[in-house]
């Protein structure tokens, strides 16, 4: 008996041997182990998104503001006081909805049971939701636009997919066009990270920050809001002058305007309004919950592309392109201001008939009065007299093809817009490669009035005609003022010349001379002098759908405002573009007090 006994307590005291050891290596020896293991479950290292920078005006308008929003979410299962946070909220679901396990975002966050909570009941929500599991508020940044004021050049954020933008996390706000893309890095700031305690329910015990988040930088617009509001009104009525035009060519009418009108101070390059039309609201696309039917409206427009920013865009500069081309012949000496050539109402080159813009024979034309007047035939005559022009690429249209680069055409501005296009100049080079074959003389006919290849967009016109206003010194537009309160210098350079008072003498001459004389001119007594240059450019679509321009500036004596004006299908630039030019330059005296 007593062997047994011996042998069974020989036995136990094994085991408690074993089990003791066991208990002191899993407390000693792996102690700092599972306190880690220990750790994982309640401790989480979480990224903290920064404050979004502000877009404003100059004036200190809110153009773009970052707010706090709270989302109602709801991770499944039974809710207590469903009936009061039914009532607070106002929903009007019987039951709460379950999360959706085959989207990922409700498997990751819940279920959204009430978006942008206003700030009045959160402190109420969250009293109910206290100690439920499953219920809780979400914290997210959201983007408003108070004013929608020049919203193609401010743009719009929208919710970062980690796919489509690397680095961002789900949920954080990302620009997707105008300053809030083009300035996204200054704007978006530097996330931070934070420790975050939670217990086994999931439930937030304390929060220790790591690392802060860097709110973005505030950006400065140079936009003066009465004037943008005002180009954005006078653009919007244009929509009579187009229509008026329509009528007299038999065609149907349309509801929407299309085009761009910008102004700038000639003296520092400063973008005073950059309106763009149509517009769009910024909020439907940052506001939760998203209207689908709104957003899909505006994606969707293939008519009208309402979020196409036309002042960046390239088309046909048409005649305003002339002033280039008389640039070239006077400052490389093919012309001088008196040589004249016939501004008749065609002429016959290469098998094809060339015609003016006006029927008859308008007189022997210097350059100064072919500016005046717009003559087509003017410009190709004296093209064609210049050495080795029918042999394809000559002299002259190497020299015009450098004078339009100096001029700013061709390249981008370089304001902070991702859709900013670079316009064309087409040269030698790049008949080669788009069409396979030399230059032809009837190309140089075409590039000559702004037609064929050539593009330029609204924003590169605004520099030519400032460069215009300056006598040469070309001020580079620009759109943002400062930066985290630190101003941006504007980018002056030279173009060289010797005729600046032929070409403004011309610009001049087409509103005292000419039919712009009824608008801006003398013959209704305009209260400030102008000088500007019109034009209308085919695009394919026939008589009385040509695009139109306008570019011009003011007082002549001593500039303080820069102007162009383009609008789509507008048929005629002296009755379309001219009277929109001049509803704006009216109000710009208004609000000036002049």
């Amino acid at each position: 008996m007593i062997p047994r006994l011996r042998l069974l307590l020989a036995v136990l005291l094994t085991c408690l041997v074993v089990f003791t050891g066991r208990l002191m290596y899993l407390q000693l020896a792996m102690a700092e182990q599972y306190t880690a293991l220990s750790a994982q479950n309640f401790l989480e290292e979480r990224r903290i998104s920064p404050l979004r920078g502000r877009i404003l005006a100059r004036d200190g308008t809110v153009l773009a503001d970052s707010r706090i929003a709270y989302d109602l979410m709801f991770t499944g299962g039974e809710i207590e006081h469903w009936q009061r946070l039914k009532f607070l909220l106002g929903l009007e679901a019987k039951e709460p909805r379950q999360p959706d396990m085959s989207k990922q975002e409700e498997r990751l966050e819940g279920a959204v049971l009430a978006w942008n909570i206003p700030d009045r009941l959160v402190p109420g929500v969250e009293e109910l939701v206290a100690g439920q599991p499953n219920l809780y508020l979400r914290e997210r940044i959201e983007r408003s636009y108070p004013t929608n004021l020049a919203a193609h050049l401010v743009g719009y954020t929208t919710l970062a997919d980690p796919v489509r933008f690397p680095g961002y996390a789900s949920g954080e706000l990302v620009g997707v066009m105008g300053i809030e893309a083009g300035l996204e890095k200054r704007l978006f700031g530097a996330a931070g990270s934070e420790l975050v305690e939670v217990n086994n329910r999931g439930v937030v015990l304390r929060e220790t920050e790591l690392v802060p988040a860097q709110p973005g930088d505030d950006v400065v617009l140079t936009i003066d809001t009465e004037l943008q509001r005002l180009a954005e009104d006078v653009l919007l009525g244009s929509i009579q002058y187009i229509n008026a035009e329509r009528a007299k060519n038999d065609l149907p009418l349309v509801e929407t305007v299309r085009g761009a009108l910008l102004a700038a101070d000639p003296d520092t390059g400063e973008v005073l309004a950059m309106a763009s039309t149509p517009s769009f609201d910024q909020n439907i696309f940052t506001h939760r919950p998203t209207d689908p039917e709104e957003v899909s409206r505006v994606l969707n427009d293939a008519t009208n592309h309402p979020l196409l920013n036309r002042a960046v865009e390239a088309y046909h500069p048409a005649s305003t392109f002339k002033i280039v081309t008389s640039s070239t012949l006077l400052e490389d000496g093919y012309i001088d201001r008196y040589d004249r050539y016939a501004c008749s109402a065609s002429m016959r080159y290469g098998g094809f008939i060339w015609e003016n813009w006006a029927p008859g024979f308008r007189g022997n034309y210097d350059v100064t009065e072919a500016i005046a007047d717009s003559c087509n035939t003017y410009f190709w005559y004296a093209a064609m007299d210049t050495p080795d022009f029918s042999s394809g690429w000559g002299p002259f249209i190497s020299d015009l093809v450098d004078r339009a680069r100096e001029f700013g055409f061709g390249r981008e501005v370089g304001v902070p817009l991702p859709e900013e296009e670079t316009g064309l100049i087409p040269d030698e080079e790049w008949v080669l490669e788009t069409e396979g074959h030399a230059w032809y003389p009837g190309y140089t006919l075409n590039s000559v009035i702004g037609q064929g290849n050539v593009r330029a967009t609204p924003l590169q016109t605004l520099q030519f005609v400032i460069t215009l206003a300056n006598s040469g010194r070309m001020v580079v537009p620009q759109v943002v003022k400062s930066i985290d309160g630190v101003e941006k210098e504007p980018e002056v350079y030279t173009v060289p010349g010797e005729h600046w008072d032929v070409l403004r003498e011309g610009m001049r001459e087409m509103i005292t001379d000419h039919g712009s004389s009824w608008f801006l001119g003398p013959a209704v007594d305009f209260p400030i002098t102008v000088a500007g240059k019109t034009g209308t450019a085919q695009n394919g679509h026939g008589v009385g759908l040509e695009h139109v321009w306008f570019m011009g500036y003011a007082p002549v004596e001593e500039p303080e405002i820069a102007i162009v004006v383009f609008l789509e299908y507008g048929g005629s630039s002296s009755a379309v573009a001219v009277p929109v030019a001049r509803d704006f330059l009216l109000g710009y005296l208004a609000l000036e007090g002049e």
